[in-house]
């Protein structure tokens, strides 16, 4: 695979269509009811998606559910179970449990990319990692969070999961009464690579915004020196220029991407076949 090409001064080889990695923002991108079983089903039945992401809370009453959140109102860490799944989040949709998510990408084949929510309850990791050892899912899972603490959590417990640290986090829009301005983010720490160096893992990687990526390609020369694969990640607030689209996700293959968590996994696709990717290469990917 591309991560293992040696970084040149100039920058990485950019990797084949075949090496990048297709996966579904929230389970199925925008074409589907984000973070939902019927979001992660498409998915599953898309030869192309070889991987999802995913958001992990927890209800009042104890339950760990799958969901990012304001998609449900701002009070979600004041919800239970019922109450969250009170909300229709389109076709009859609700928000579901983390187990049943994740019988669901098994059945599918699915890599599950299992984002942790920062300034939660820690309790949250060791439990997010035992149901995922429960049900035999490690071999399919990496584990993600902006949140360092949780990612250090996770090494303790559980060393042999592959870490995404994640990046570029939405600050606030430039003009909250005119949201057409954009956004402001957060931009990665100089340590943002180096400090999990040792947990070599495959498929430990660093998980930054494609804005960041296009705006720093040095990003992605880091990266390969510290022995980490590049995820790009489309936000679902961003800036003019940025938006999801055929020329972004070529723009990131050419930057180095190794995995693009898209919101238009259709689109996605089709710039996977124009470059010479298969429903065959895809298929292996997902198995590998």
């Amino acid at each position: 695979s591309s991560s293992q090409s040696p970084a040149s001064p100039s920058g990485p080889m950019p990797p084949s269509a075949l090496a990048v990695e297709v996966q579904g923002h929230r389970g199925y991108g925008d074409l589907e009811p984000h973070n939902t079983i019927r979001a992660f089903n498409a998915a599953a039945r898309n030869p192309f998606m070889a991987s999802v992401e995913f958001d992990v809370r927890r209800s009042t009453d104890g339950h760990l559910v799958v969901t990012h959140g304001p998609e449900v109102g701002p009070n979600i860490e004041k919800a239970s179970l019922a109450e969250l799944q009170e909300a229709d989040l389109g076709h009859g949709e609700r928000i579901p449990l983390l187990a049943d998510v994740v019988d669901t990408c098994l059945a599918g084949g699915l890599i599950m990319n299992v984002e942790l929510k920062g300034r939660e309850s820690m309790e949250n990791v060791a439990d997010t990692v035992q149901l995922l050892r429960e049900k035999r899912a490690l071999p399919l899972t990496r584990i993600s969070s902006f949140d360092r603490d949780m990612l250090k959590r996770v090494m303790e417990i559980a060393p042999e999961i592959p870490l995404g640290a994640l990046y570029h986090p939405t600050k606030h829009f430039v003009d909250p009464s005119d949201r057409s301005k954009g956004v402001v983010y957060s931009e990665a720490p100089e340590d943002f690579a180096s400090w999990f160096m040792d947990h070599r893992v495959e498929g430990d990687s660093v998980n930054l915004r494609a804005e960041a990526v296009l705006r720093s390609p040095d990003l992605v020369g880091e990266a390969r020196r510290c022995g980490k694969k590049v995820m790009v990640w489309f936000p679902c607030l961003t800036n003019v220029g940025y938006e999801d689209g055929e020329d972004m996700y070529t723009r990131v293959i050419d930057a180095g991407a190794d995995v693009i968590c898209c919101n238009r996994p259709d689109l996605l696709r089709k710039v996977v076949e124009a470059l010479g990717g298969s429903e065959l290469d895809a298929k292996r990917a997902r198995r590998s």
